[in-house]
């Protein structure tokens, strides 16, 4: 694996040599003291992830890291740096994947590439990584996008209002998430509500994200015709507060209820980088999942080779999401991957996602298309599981 370092300061890029010296094993380090420099390595050698300063004369950072999405849009792109200023987190929302701050420790560097070379190792297919990789915005439910945006607009817009719309839309809660969770704002530990992310950003901030630079952008409904951004909305929604509520009845701390209703309302976010980047394949596993009589995320893998959840899960891993809020999302299919003793998130966002469809699905027989019937017969919840649809569809 080939990992770029950039920086205008010659010792900084040696330190970093000297201190990944233990890695030259697994990867082979290569440093640029300019991102002209930078740009010149890469037309000759392919690089997997590249780690730029952002303060550089001539060309900086976010320059830098636009110009690589648009070249090489496959190739993993982090921020180190030590300033933190308002203008510089506005100007790398876009191009960059994962920000880091100056001084940075060592394990935590080294985790965040390895986890990035393990994510794209996992995906497989080069032209769906590059799809994903160079996404800087989903789109946005377009009535949910208007009510932001009127709120924001009002003489005396209410960060509740704007906390509480936000936490309705997968692509808004995933990018805000991905945001005041980085790095430059220094959190002790990882925001996991949408709401409680949108109230910590602030007002001006979310104004700036929406109003200036534009960060949430409205859906085209003539991408996919059989495709309805008004039902996977609904369908999000409501398995987020189904989540929620199996994590209060079953007295989980709040942290973990926060992360059940996050995993759960961005489950199928998957869907959205599918229909955005490419629509005609996804039409054509809507179409083969009819023809086949198969779920339609085992359709996504005779397609593309894996289902809308790993490509979910991609993306979410790649802008720095919380591992187990990643791993809910990848695996929300497949729950029997998962080996771990009790409720876990995972098994929650799998039972209120098959809730949810059980309620519309004209054929009850029709619910092994998104319930794990072998597992959950063979688990602990089974009996819980019933318990919960009675007790949940009454309120």
């Amino acid at each position: 694996m080939n990992i770029l370092f950039v920086d205008d300061e010659p010792k900084v890029l040696m330190g970093i040599q000297r201190l990944l010296r233990p890695m030259r094993n697994e990867w082979n380090v290569l440093v640029a003291e300019s991102a002209r420099k930078a740009l010149d390595i890469m037309k000759t050698t392919k690089i997997d992830v590249i780690v730029s300063d952002m303060m550089m004369p001539e060309i900086n950072g976010a320059q830098l890291l636009n110009e690589v999405a648009r070249l090489y849009p496959d190739i993993i792109r982090i921020v180190l740096s030590g300033h933190s200023d308002q203008e510089l987190i506005y100007s790398l929302v876009g191009p960059a994947h994962q920000y880091l701050s100056k001084p940075c420790d060592l394990n935590i560097l080294k985790d965040t590439i390895n986890r990035a070379i393990s994510l794209k190792q996992l995906l497989g297919s080069e032209p769906l990584k590059k799809a994903i990789s160079q996404i800087d915005a989903l789109p946005t439910l377009p009535n949910l996008y208007l009510q932001l945006l009127n709120e924001l607009q009002s003489n005396e817009p209410s960060m509740d209002r704007v906390g509480e719309i936000i936490s309705k839309d997968i692509a808004m809660s995933a990018k805000i998430l991905q945001l005041v969770n980085s790095a430059f704002f220094g959190l002790p530990q990882k925001i996991a509500s949408p709401t409680e992310a949108a109230l910590y950003l602030g007002i001006e901030t979310i104004k700036a994200l929406v109003l200036s630079i534009q960060l949430f952008k409205q859906f085209d409904t003539e991408t996919v015709k059989a495709f309805s951004l008004e039902s996977l909305w609904s369908h999000s929604w409501t398995t987020a507060v189904l989540a929620r509520k199996i994590a209060t009845l079953e007295k989980m701390d709040q942290k973990t209820t926060d992360l059940s209703f996050s995993s759960a309302l961005l489950h199928d976010i998957g869907k959205l980088i599918l229909v955005k980047n490419l629509p005609a394949q996804f039409q054509e596993s809507i179409s083969l999942a009819r023809q086949e009589n198969i779920p339609h995320w085992e359709a996504e893998q005779k397609i593309f080779g894996v289902s809308h959840a790993e490509i979910g899960g991609y993306l979410l891993g790649i802008w720095g999401i919380q591992n187990n809020l990643v791993e809910a999302v990848s695996l929300h299919h497949r729950p029997q991957f998962y080996q771990t003793n009790g409720l876990s998130v995972i098994i929650i966002v799998h039972l209120a996602n098959a809730l949810d469809h059980e309620k519309h699905l004209p054929d009850p027989s029709k619910l092994k298309n998104h319930l794990d019937l072998n597992w959950l017969n063979n688990s602990e919840f089974k009996e819980k599981f019933n318990n919960w649809r009675e007790l949940l569809w009454k309120t």
